[in-house]
């Protein structure tokens, strides 16, 4: 029999030289494949049953939520390795896929004759001319299926194989079938089925990824992994782990899944490859390497022609990353070598350019910023590196203190990239991004506002399977940090739990690590808790150790012990590679230190007017203020209570716009003290002392909302002591007795008190 075009090329796919062994197992014929035919073929006599009926009984065709949920069922049946018939049949009555009545009595009646009537029955029903006839067609019939949809390609390799079995084969088959048929028979009979199916089926099964329930326990004598099924889920695992973890299958089944892939087919190295992404999740590196090797086995003679040994330059490439990780420099660069040559083979410019930027990398002491090789703008392939460029570079330049301006106008560009080119991974990064560089610019509603745009993007059917990305992660632990801020401790948590149930793993668990730390420890301030500060801080450390010095040095401060908090400042500010922000907040925190009751030295003065100007020239406009209010204190305390007013008020738009209540509370209270030490006379300043009431109510409120129960004795210490300056002797009795109440019910030691840190 001559075979059509369509049918040929696909009998190439499958074997592409029948006289050398293919790689591993292409496609075996097996009970279920015949099954899953015999499924459609049902499936089309009720449909055209229910057509030729409508005439007569007006009922017309099948609904459209049957026709889409049979279509569902199919495309399962496809993406499936083959399952026994028991699990089939509870699929087939399940409420999810379950399928019309007289379909299922067809397809059960059809499957016990196949079984009782013998092999003639199968070679009959199965005949190639008839089932091209009865099934495939390429016009547009309601009762055929189109040879070139998925179903249709699905019957017809499934076709050309049949017709290349010889008589001894398609007994064997035959034989199958019937084992298959018994077995699921009696299997079903012994659960009692027929009663209870939907409580023993969970089909609750995604589109994108294979149902963990469908783990067969007798896979090995049933369940066959195609290799456009292993091809296809080895596809949606790979993508899942890279850009949304918490869709993807466990560490454990995927596990699983691969073994049985790796059994059905032994020299698949994309499965291998699968298994070494899924080992590093597990920080396995031992047998992450193991995999990793185990990817460059491949079939060497698959064809007549040379070996298709394409993408052993991407199994190169990551054997360098690796070696690079540990610091293996020598085994790293003779990877990269390798990749290069082969990547040079197969004319792979992309592959060429990560290798390029891994050599630079490696070698980035000997190598010139000018001889570095950048992405081609004019080259499509280039596109996704290009755009990756342009967002570093605006990382880099932004602690580098380039004008914001500038970087935003650099992140334009790489949205117009995105956008034109459908780069959806990337729009969510430019958000990230943006949110990172408001918050450096200390306009933090901004950074909040971009934050939520980004989440409520990422809920929306665009983003799909990027929905939980290293973007999302890190302005959900943004807007964790923001809300603690701002006293909401219970939603920081609720978001921060939310968060670590959606990112598990290491890396992107590092991010929510660090967070849970940072607001730990600016808790345990508030609270007084140093020994469970302390704690926080060395865990900090293992993310950041220089975010970790400075909150050590923060809980010192507050205990007083300022002697040990500047020693590590200024150990910390001797680094000569210290970003402009850290820098800055280490000199607001050493300024800190050297501010007490009995003066304030020169030195300070000079401390803070040198992170004045880093943070002016470096465009940090929240820390100007807080420098430029600490200034007003100090101004003050030296009784320049005028120039102290003057002060105060230009910096406290930025701080109440952009700043936590902590800070707005602090300045607040700044604020009041310059208002009444600048009044002229004693009436104006009971006049301006009582008018600021509401306000002193509200720094209360903040600090009890922050559980800063020494901030607040320092409220009442100052109103008592204002009251008694003014000789009214009632209110200061009345914010006395405050004092002393308060400080008994909280047990709040009196050398923590600290009027102004």
């Amino acid at each position: 029999m001559v075979l059509d075009s369509h049918t040929k090329r696909e009998l190439e796919i499958l074997n592409p030289d029948s006289s050398k062994p293919p790689l591993g197992r292409i496609d075996v014929l097996t009970p279920h494949k015949i099954a899953v035919v015999l499924l459609v073929q049902q499936y089309l006599k009720v449909k055209q049953s229910v057509a030729e009926n409508a005439g007569s009984d007006g009922k017309g065709s099948l609904s459209p939520h049957t026709r889409r949920r049979f279509c569902m069922l199919l495309l399962k049946l496809i993406q499936f390795p083959d399952m026994s018939y028991k699990e089939l049949h509870n699929m087939l009555t399940s409420a999810k896929y379950k399928i019309d009545p007289i379909q299922l009595e067809g397809f059960e009646k059809c499957m016990s004759e196949l079984n009782i009537l013998g092999i003639e029955n199968l070679l009959d029903l199965f005949d190639m001319q008839s089932v091209m006839d009865k099934l495939l067609s390429e016009g547009t019939s309601a009762t055929h299926v189109n040879q070139f949809a998925i179903v249709g390609l699905y019957i017809r390799r499934i076709i050309a194989i049949l017709e290349k079995l010889t008589f001894a084969e398609m007994k064997a088959l035959y034989k199958s079938i019937s084992l298959y048929y018994e077995k699921g028979i009696r299997a079903l009979a012994i659960s009692g089925a027929d009663s209870n199916i939907e409580s023993q089926t969970d089909l609750n099964i995604s589109d994108e990824i294979l149902d963990t329930n469908m783990v067969h326990r007798d896979r090995n004598s049933h369940s066959k992994w195609s290799y456009k099924q292993a091809e296809l889920f080895i596809a949606q695992q790979c993508l899942l782990l890279e850009n949304n973890e918490l869709r993807a299958l466990s560490p454990i089944d995927l596990h699983s899944k691969l073994n049985e892939i790796i059994q059905d087919n032994p020299l698949f190295s994309q499965a291998y490859f699968l298994s070494y992404m899924n080992y590093l999740r597990l920080h396995d590196y031992f047998s992450s390497l193991d995999a990793l090797y185990r990817t460059f086995d491949r079939n060497p003679v698959q064809n007549n022609n040379t070996p298709d040994q394409r993408g052993f330059e991407y199994s190169s490439l990551n054997l360098a990353i690796m070696h690079a990780s540990f610091d293996h420099k020598t085994e790293a660069l003779k990877s990269l070598k390798e990749c290069i040559m082969l990547a040079q083979e197969y004319g792979d410019k992309q592959c060429l350019d990560l290798a390029n930027a891994w050599y630079c990398i490696l070698n980035s002491e000997n190598i010139d910023p000018l001889d570095k090789c950048l992405p081609d703008q004019n080259d499509l392939g280039m596109i996704e590196l290009l755009t990756l460029s342009i967002q570093f570079v605006v990382k880099v330049a932004a602690n580098c203190g380039y004008r914001p301006s500038d970087l935003f106008q650099m992140l334009l560009k790489s949205d117009k990239i995105n956008c034109r080119n459908s780069l959806i991974e990337y729009i969510g990064s430019s958000l990230a991004i943006r949110s990172a560089l408001w918050t450096l610019y200390g306009k933090n509603e901004i950074a909040s506002i971009c934050s939520q745009l980004l989440l409520k993007l990422k809920k929306t059917w665009i983003f799909g399977d990027y929905g939980n990305s290293e973007s999302v992660c890190k302005v959900l632990c943004s807007l964790a940090l923001w809300l603690s801020e701002q006293g909401e401790y219970n939603l920081s948590a609720v978001v921060l739990h939310h968060t670590k149930e959606r990112f598990p793993r290491t890396p992107l668990a590092n991010n929510w690590m660090l967070c849970d730390n940072y607001i730990t420890i600016t808790q345990c301030v508030h609270r007084c808790l140093w020994q469970e500060g302390m704690t926080a801080c060395c865990q900090l450390y293992i993310f950041d150790n220089k975010l970790s010095i400075l909150q050590r040095a923060s809980i010192y401060i507050t205990k007083r012990n300022v002697a040990i908090a500047r020693l590590i400042l200024d150990k910390l500010l001797e680094d000569q590679n210290l970003d402009s922000l850290t820098k800055v907040r280490a000199s607001i925190l050493l300024a800190y230190s050297m501010i007490n009751p009995d003066g304030i030295s020169a030195q300070t003065i000079d401390i803070l007017g040198e992170a004045s100007k880093i943070s002016k020239d470096e465009y940090l406009e929240y820390e100007a203020a807080i420098i430029d209010m600490m200034f007003a204190y100090i101004l003050l305390e030296n009784g320049m209570s005028q120039k102290a007013f003057c002060t105060i008020r230009n910096c406290m738009e930025v701080i109440l716009a952009n700043g936590g209540i902590y800070d707005k509370a602090k300045t607040y209270f700044v604020f009041i003290k310059c208002l009444v030490a600048s009044a002229a006379t004693i009436e104006e300043k009971i006049q301006n002392i009582n008018d600021s009431m509401s306000i002193i109510q509200t720094i209360i409120k903040y600090f009890k909302k922050l559980e800063n129960h020494t901030k607040i004795l320092d409220v009442y210490s100052y109103l008592a002591h204002t009251f008694h300056s003014l000789n009214l002797i009632p209110e200061r009795n009345k914010y006395a007795c405050k004092f002393r109440q308060y400080q008994n019910e909280c047990n709040i030691p009196a050398e923590y008190l600290n009027v102004f840190f």
